[in-house]
Formats: C-alpha cells, sequence, structure tokens
C-alpha cells in the first residue's frame, strides 16, 4: 500500500477487494462476498455492492461475522467442492469429512495443515502476506478470489453410468425393486438402469439390505462426492467396514412348515356356528408358511370363542391340498376348497357368505400370530362400536408396520417376532391410532358392519390388491372408523398367497381404487405427513430399549457441552460395564429436550426414537423409566433445562424406581450460566451466598422457588457426592447442611514425574491446559499474552488444547496445539513445547479440574488461582502456587508473578509433595454404596 500513488480507498475500489482486503474493521470483504452475492471470483466491489442494496436491505446485512463458527459455515460452503477430506483426514484421523472440513477452517490452517495435496497453504501465505492479516484460511482465501480455481473438484465421481450399471448388477435385487417400487415396474424399465440414473437420488434400496437413505446419512463424504451409494458400497464401503444398513445382514429366519409332532399339541378351533369371530385364511401356495399360519392360530390360547375357516383357491402345490384336507379330517378347522380359482377378493367374500353376521379376521396365509392376539383386536372393537376394521402392526403392513412405517422390515430385530409381539402388548396396553386405511394381512371386520357394507369389490379389484383400502373408505363414508392397534404385532413374510399376479394386477387395482375414490391418495399423504401412529412406534422402541439394557441397568443425566463432567460421565460407564452393569443415557439439549440411549454404544434400532420434551413427554418418560428399573438413577448435570422443565425431571427421577445419586459438578442450581461467571467474563463470586440474578436469566430468574426445588431434591437424594469439599461447602452455604459425601473422581493416569530441573534461559514458557472458555481464563491468557508483548517481558505462552477465541490469541502471539486425545498425548505436547510452568487459569471455583491432574504428573510446576478446588488439591498435595484470584483482572502484576516464580521449589515450606488419586475398587460396592440383590444374576467374572 506504501508504494501505491493513490489513497486507500481507491487502491480497494481498483485492486483491494479483489484481493479480499478490508475497508474497516467493520466491513469484511469476503465474508459479505460469500454470505449476501454467493459470486465466484471478485469481479464487483462487495462494498459498492452494499452501499447500492439500499438502506432497507442494508439495515439487516451484518457486515461482518458475528462469531468465528458463523464465518466458518460461511467458508465451508465456498471451499467444500475442493477440501479433500480423506488427504485432511489422513492428517488429522478426522473421518467425518465436515467436522475435517470445519477444523481446517478453524485452526488447521494454523497449524500449517493442507486442505489437499495440491495446495501448500504456507506458500500460498508467503506469496499473499496480507492474508494473515485477515485471520482466514489461505485456502479460502484462494477459492473465495478466483473465478475458476485451477485444480479438479475434490470430490464428484465421474464414472460413466454403464460402468456402474455393470458394476452393481450382479448385487442388485431386481425382483424387491419391482415389487417395492410399483411405479418402477409399471413403466418396464430395467430397475437396474432406474436405480443408477434416478432411484438412488430419490432414496430407493436397490435390495432389502442396502438402505440407500442410512448409507448416505451415515457417510457424509458421499454427499460431497455425488457417489451412487451402492456403486460406491460395493466398491469400497464393504471393505472399508461401512454398514449398508443399521441393523445387520440377517432376515428374519425362514418360515419352516410344523412337524407331525407339533401338531398332536394343538387344540382344534370352535365350529362356525359357536364361534364370537372367524379367523378366516385363504389358501393358493406357500406350503411352509401356509401350514405355520395355521398352526399358530390353533396354538395361541384365546378366551373368546374363534373358528378357523381355511378356503384353498385351486392350489397348484397337491401336497399342500393333501395336508389341509388331512388336517381338516382331524375337525382342527373348518375347510372349503373352491371349484375353480376365482382369485384372492373372490375367496374372501365366499368365505364372507359362509361367516354370516359374525366379526371375521382377514388373516394371510404367510402370517404368524401371536399370544392372546385375537383378544387383544376384541378389546378394541369392544370400547368403540363405532371401529369398523382393525389391523395390527406388523414388519410388513405399508403403514401399520413397525419399527420403519415407509418400508418392508425384512431385516431382523435383536429380538424375535414372538418377543416383539409381547413387547407391543406392553408398551402400548389398549392403545389405537385411527388410520384411513386398514392392511390386508391381517384384517378384523366388524360384522354387523359388513351386513350393511356389503362384502369386498370383486369386479373392481378381481386376484386383489386395493380390495380393503376400498372397504376402508368406505367404511369412512359410513361414519365409522379404521384403527391401527396398537398392542399386537403379526409377523408377515409378505405376498406369499396370490403373489403371482402382483405385478400385472397391482396397478389395475390402483386405478381402479383412485375411480372410486379420488381421495383416497390425498388421506394417505396427509397421514404420512402428520405420523399419529409415530408415538406408538416411540413407546415400543423405548420399551425394547429398556430390555436390551438388561436387568442390570443405571440411568445417568447428562449434559452433551462436554467437559470434566462428561469425562467423569464416560469413565465411570465404562466401571459399570465391566461390573456388568448397563448404563442409559438420558442427555440434556437445551430448553425441555433430552435423548434417550445406550450411553456410549449402539442400542436396537429405534427409527422412532426422537428428542423428547421433559413437560411435553412426561408419561412417556415415566413409563420409560418404570420399564427399565434402574438400579440407580444418577444426576450429572441438568445444565441447559430451563427451570420448569429441571423440575419436571426432578420429579420423574424422584418417581422412578432404584435409588437417586446425585454429583455436584456444577453449580447450575444456583446459577443459570452454570459456572458464576457472567457474560462479561467476571466471577460473580455468588455474593451473600445467593442464588445469581445474571441477566441472561431474566425469563427464568433464580429465586426462592428454584432454590427449594433443588434443596429439595439434594435432601431427597440417597447419595449426594461432591468431588471437592470446596464444592460441597460453597453448595452448602446456599441450601443449608446437606448429607454430602465427598469423593473425588476416578482417574487413569500414569504415575507422577519426578520434578523437572528447570530449564535455564529465556523466555520462560507458560502453558495453559485444556479447552479455555472465558469461564475457564481465556481472557486472562489473552491479556497476559498482549502485556507481556507491550512490555517485551520474556514469556511465552501455549495453549496447550484450544480456546473459544483463537484468533485473538494468535492476534497476541499465544500458540494453540489443539485438541488433545488424552492425558498421553497431552503430557507429550508439554514436553514438546519445552513448557516451563503449567498455569491453570480458572476464574470460577471448578469442582475438580481434570487437567491440574495431568499438571500434577506432568512433573511440572502448577499454578492456579487460590479458588475452588484447583487450589484445595495443590494445597492438599503439598505443591504448586496458589495465585490471588484478584490478579486475574491485573495481567501486568500477575505477569510480574509469573517472571519472579521460584520454579525450582515450588512451596518449599509444606514438604515433599504427596501427589495421590481416587481409586474405588467396585463402583457399585465403593462409590455408589449399591446393592445388589437377587434382581438378576452378578455377571459371570465378577466374582472374581
Amino acid at each position: 500500500m506504501s508504494d501505491y500513488g493513490g489513497g486507500p480507498l481507491d487502491h480497494y475500489l481498483r485492486h483491494g477487494f479483489r484481493e479480499g482486503r478490508d475497508p474497516s474493521p467493520n466491513f469484511s470483504t469476503l465474508y459479505y462476498k460469500d454470505r449476501y452475492l454467493k459470486t465466484a471470483g471478485m469481479g464487483r466491489s462487495p462494498l459498492e455492492a452494499h452501499v447500492e442494496a439500499g438502506a432497507a436491505v442494508r439495515t439487516g446485512r451484518p457486515t461482518k461475522p458475528v462469531t468465528p463458527e458463523a464465518y466458518h459455515a460461511v467458508q465451508a460452503d465456498v471451499v467444500r467442492p475442493y477440501f479433500d477430506a480423506r488427504h485432511y483426514g489422513s492428517l488429522t484421523d478426522i473421518v467425518d469429512p465436515e467436522t475435517a472440513l470445519l477444523d481446517y477452517l478453524a485452526v488447521g490452517w494454523r497449524r500449517g495443515r493442507d486442505p489437499r495435496p495440491d495446495f501448500d497453504g504456507t506458500a500460498y501465505l508467503h506469496a499473499h502476506p496480507h492474508v494473515r492479516l485477515l485471520g482466514v484460511s489461505p485456502f479460502y482465501h484462494y477459492v473465495s478470489t478466483t473465478p475458476a480455481p485451477t485444480f479438479e473438484r475434490a470430490h464428484g465421481d465421474s464414472t460413466p453410468l454403464s460402468e456402474i450399471i455393470a458394476a452393481i448388477r450382479p448385487d442388485f435385487d431386481a425382483a424387491h425393486y419391482r415389487t417395492s417400487y410399483a411405479d418402477v415396474a409399471a413403466t418396464g424399465m430395467d430397475p437396474v438402469t432406474h436405480y443408477a440414473s434416478h432411484g438412488w437420488k430419490e432414496g430407493r434400496d436397490p435390495t432389502e439390505l442396502f438402505w440407500t437413505a442410512y448409507y448416505v446419512r451415515t457417510n457424509p463424504d458421499l454427499a460431497l462426492s455425488g457417489t451412487n451409494p451402492f456403486f460406491h458400497y460395493l466398491r469400497f464401503g464393504r471393505a472399508e467396514g461401512r454398514k449398508p444398513n443399521p441393523l445387520g445382514n440377517r432376515k428374519w429366519p425362514t418360515t419352516r412348515a410344523p412337524d407331525a409332532a407339533e401338531w398332536d399339541g394343538v387344540t382344534a378351533a370352535a365350529p362356525l356356528d359357536a364361534a364370537r369371530v372367524v379367523v378366516v385364511v385363504p389358501v393358493y401356495k406357500g406350503y411352509d408358511e401356509t401350514l405355520r399360519a395355521l398352526h399358530a392360530v390353533l396354538t395361541e390360547a384365546q378366551s373368546a370363542p374363534f373358528a378357523l375357516l381355511v378356503l384353498n383357491d385351486c392350489s397348484p402345490d397337491p401336497r399342500l391340498t393333501d395336508d389341509l384336507r388331512a388336517l381338516a379330517g382331524r375337525g382342527l378347522f373348518t375347510y372349503h376348497e373352491n371349484a375353480a380359482n376365482l382369485g384372492f377378493v373372490g375367496t374372501i367374500n365366499r368365505a364372507l357368505e359362509m361367516t354370516g353376521a359374525r366379526d371375521v379376521i382377514l388373516l394371510n396365509s404367510d402370517t404368524i400370530v401371536f399370544g392372546d392376539w385375537i383378544d387383544r383386536l376384541l378389546a378394541h372393537a369392544a370400547r368403540d362400536p363405532r371401529i369398523g376394521t382393525i389391523t395390527p402392526f406388523s414388519n410388513n403392513a405399508t403403514i401399520c408396520s413397525y419399527p420403519d412405517s415407509a418400508r418392508n422390515n425384512t431385516v431382523a430385530l435383536e429380538c424375535s417376532p414372538r418377543a416383539l409381539d409381547a413387547a407391543a402388548a406392553a408398551a402400548n396396553p389398549g392403545r389405537w391410532v385411527e388410520v384411513p386405511t386398514g392392511v390386508g394381512f391381517c384384517f378384523y371386520m366388524r360384522g354387523s358392519l359388513l351386513a350393511e357394507l356389503g362384502p369386498l369389490d370383486a369386479d373392481a379389484f378381481g386376484k386383489g390388491y386395493g380390495e380393503e383400502n376400498d372397504y376402508c373408505m368406505r367404511v369412512l363414508k359410513a361414519g365409522r372408523r379404521n384403527i391401527l392397534a396398537a398392542d399386537v404385532f403379526v409377523y408377515h413374510s409378505g405376498k406369499i398367497s396370490f403373489s403371482e399376479v402382483y405385478d400385472s394386477e397391482y396397478m389395475q387395482s390402483q386405478t381402479a381404487l383412485l375411480a372410486k375414490h379420488p381421495d383416497y391418495s390425498l388421506r394417505i399423504e396427509r397421514f404420512i405427513a402428520a405420523d399419529p401412529a409415530a408415538d406408538v412406534r416411540l413407546s415400543l422402541d423405548l420399551y425394547r430399549l429398556a430390555r436390551a439394557a438388561g436387568p442390570r441397568a443405571a440411568v445417568f443425566v447428562v449434559h452433551a457441552k462436554g467437559g470434566g463432567a462428561s469425562v467423569h460421565a464416560d469413565h465411570l460407564a465404562g466401571r459399570l460395564a465391566d461390573e456388568g452393569v448397563c448404563v442409559v443415557a438420558l442427555t440434556v439439549t437445551d430448553g425441555a429436550g433430552i435423548e434417550i440411549g445406550l450411553y456410549g454404544q449402539d442400542g436396537p434400532y429405534t427409527p422412532s426414537l426422537r428428542v423428547l420434551s421433559v413437560l411435553d413427554d412426561y408419561r412417556i418418560i415415566a413409563r420409560f423409566l418404570a420399564w427399565l428399573d434402574p438400579l440407580f438413577v444418577h444426576v450429572h448435570s441438568f445444565y441447559g433445562l430451563d427451570g420448569t422443565a429441571a423440575a419436571a425431571l426432578m420429579d420423574l427421577i424422584e418417581a422412578a424406581p432404584g435409588q437417586t445419586v446425585v454429583t455436584l459438578h456444577d453449580y447450575s442450581s444456583v446459577c443459570l450460566r452454570n459456572h458464576l461467571v457472567t457474560r462479561e467474563g467476571l466471577y460473580c463470586g455468588l455474593p451473600d451466598g445467593r442464588p445469581c440474578a445474571d441477566c441472561d436469566c431474566a425469563e427464568a430468574r433464580p429465586g426462592q422457588d428454584r432454590t427449594a426445588r433443588y434443596g429439595a431434591f439434594y435432601r431427597s437424594a440417597d447419595r449426594l457426592i461432591a468431588p471437592s469439599q470446596d464444592v460441597a461447602n460453597r453448595i452448602e452455604a446456599v441450601f443449608g447442611p446437606l448429607a454430602i459425601t465427598v469423593a473425588p473422581h476416578e482417574e487413569d493416569l500414569p504415575a507422577p514425574a519426578p520434578r523437572r530441573t528447570p530449564r535455564q534461559g529465556a523466555p520462560r514458557r507458560i502453558g495453559v491446559l485444556g479447552a479455555i472458555g472465558s469461564h475457564k481464563g481465556s481472557s486472562v491468557v489473552q491479556a497476559l499474552a498482549r502485556d507481556a508483548g507491550r512490555r517485551d517481558l520474556a514469556l511465552a505462552f501455549t495453549v496447550v488444547g484450544f480456546s473459544d477465541i483463537p484468533e485473538k490469541m494468535e492476534a497476541v502471539g499465544v500458540t494453540e496445539t489443539g485438541r488433545y486425545a488424552g492425558s498421553d498425548e497431552a503430557l507429550a505436547l508439554l514436553a514438546e513445547h519445552d513448557i516451563d510452568l503449567i498455569l491453570i487459569p480458572s476464574i470460577w471455583p471448578e469442582t475438580y479440574c481434570y487437567t491440574l491432574s495431568i499438571a500434577l504428573v506432568s512433573g511440572l510446576p502448577v499454578a492456579v488461582f487460590d479458588l475452588g478446588a484447583p487450589a484445595d488439591r495443590l494445597r492438599a498435595a503439598g505443591t504448586g502456587f496458589r495465585i490471588d484470584p484478584g490478579l486475574a483482572n491485573d495481567p501486568a502484576r500477575l505477569n510480574d508473578l509469573l517472571l519472579a516464580l521460584d520454579l525450582a521449589d515450588p512451596l518449599p515450606d509444606e514438604g515433599h509433595p504427596s501427589i495421590n488419586f481416587a481409586s474405588y475398587p467396585s463402583l457399585l460396592r465403593d462409590y455408589y454404596f449399591v446393592a445388589i440383590d437377587d434382581k438378576a444374576p452378578a455377571p459371570p467374572d465378577a466374582a472374581a
């Protein structure tokens, strides 16, 4: 600029904006261009565009990013097509492409990591030194300011379509594709070609085991590449261990016909004239499936007398006909053979003629029923005389399917179909959902309504598919109801009985259905969009999750914000798993939300499980806790919940089975900001022991009611744990005397290293360990570095970890190493950066401080503010420097002190350091004080 003849504005308008330079601190050229103009290269000055936009537009457009994260999101959209996630992942071990991209934009480029093998960020910065002043990555600057980058896009599959088709054809299930997607079958198009050209983009599945949408969702690099997911799986994903679906490759077992001995144990059905309800089974083919279906009907005991009417529609299988005749000859069921093939609808109507005005249940011959299924269906019918049809849950029943309502669920779950029916009965007793249509695999029809409406429409629907939909529409138009019975599950292998006619008849039947009921499609679309069955599927999901956790389960209530509470919970969950206890996490989101799942592991497939509201979903959460019947509920934190939701969750926990354990990890009970630090970054000190009234708490200002509820919860807990005496004292100052047990966290750390001999020479290198936010002293460190630079002090600051203000840290010369994976890497980084003194600058009274533990075993001297658990732990260990907390606001005096400390002999008057960490041989016995009764056997290795 100094050599330019014109003024700064002239330079900017002619050249500067093209180089991404900023005309003022309040206007970011690149941000404005990529946030609002979204142009390639720099053809027009963003500043001019802003001026010309008009006052109304300018008012609503921030001209610089509000937060670094907001700017990173804008940058990510620009560089994503060119970012090589695989290359960057090889440098960082970051697998997720989006995480890798954001890591590069935030910190990776500052550490010399390149976004792709053919881009040298260091060389680019040398060639364009002004980019350093912008605080953006060199790669973003290059892509944003260049109309057409000279290298190829890092992602984009250019494999010819013909090659993709040839590659996937051997593994493609064309029959499944045609059966699942009738619109494709109707076109006559080759299924493989359709999937390769269009189907994968529409989320269609090429086989029963490969779920396109799931594979794309769980492999975000595919979204960057535009690769056909099935082609990717076959070529790369299978060898890399990527999952084609969330369940595995085990399908439901193949159905086998009962042997002779199994038939000896069945009870004959009632005759037609003595039956409360008639189960009608039309038969065409499917030997094993048909005989197993009939056996199941006769085996499962019911309170209601029922008849079993089997109609043979001229089966092409003589063996099946012979066996049906023989079984009927034993008096097991009523049997009829059609003189000529009538088709499915004609056969059903013949059965309806035989049953008179009795209630009937149409049952496909490829189903298996369980338990008192008839009694449960009839119980629904008895509750409301307006109910005309009832359909149960099934694995293959379109809108009545479970666990996914949008697919044929052929992949086996963790439990058997029989167990699934028992789970439905337990999870949803008496619950039903109104549906626009039932599904014919298992279809209750009220006899009195049948007499009114007449039989199925054989003229319109011929051999089947659509007849039950037509009947249900007639039921609705008669002012009656069709319902899904959420407490019954019937297994359905799918399209066995009359499958020969499926492809040829289905589309004709749909045409006939829409001709009779033009509103049918819209009703179905609205039902699917509203998904009123979601809650009963959710209930069944949660019941299965509770059963999967087993009889020895515990619940952790945790937040998702990381930090020491998460580290502690992770450690405890691992230890409890070793003792045979499965931990279920209730993870607080924000407001009133919680997520439920197995802690740190995949649980059963639960696609209807969503973020639950403690307030709106109170009852289902209560039922889940009752089903789980945990040994204890361990509350680590309610941080993130508003006051009303926190109180509701306390109510749920107090009413739940098992003991209640609470750990005082933070100050969320007295401070809605959790750590007693204001928005301005100042420690409030919890004045006079009263709860904080910070302005962030305006919506739910903490007061006596909040304090009283937390106090009552603490007093009702079976075990109230504080990781340090300091936090116990502070909490009791607010709530009065409590039965607090001080139990420091258990840790897996190496033995303490010998004290290191102080390094000679300048500068003194100060290491700040951990994730440094405002409450952890990030502003303190920045101020120290700025003061050291201004006064040219022999001090150098390194954050071994990361901060919440990386750009500001870099501007004052602070180095950040980035996240470390664990204590071993942290110790290695301390050695690598030749740290002389570890400073833990937390300005709030930490309740434990894991980073202090790492510091203590490092062999390096440690300095902390004389506040909270870190100061108490140093005092107990007889080592380290405890600094006046007031110096947090006086960087000059604090720097002088850091330079003056004698690192050779920290606290020489207090003897040799004694560094010890807590250990609990058995968590259940020694930490939780939980006695295991006869509720469940101990794990095999627990006795040792």
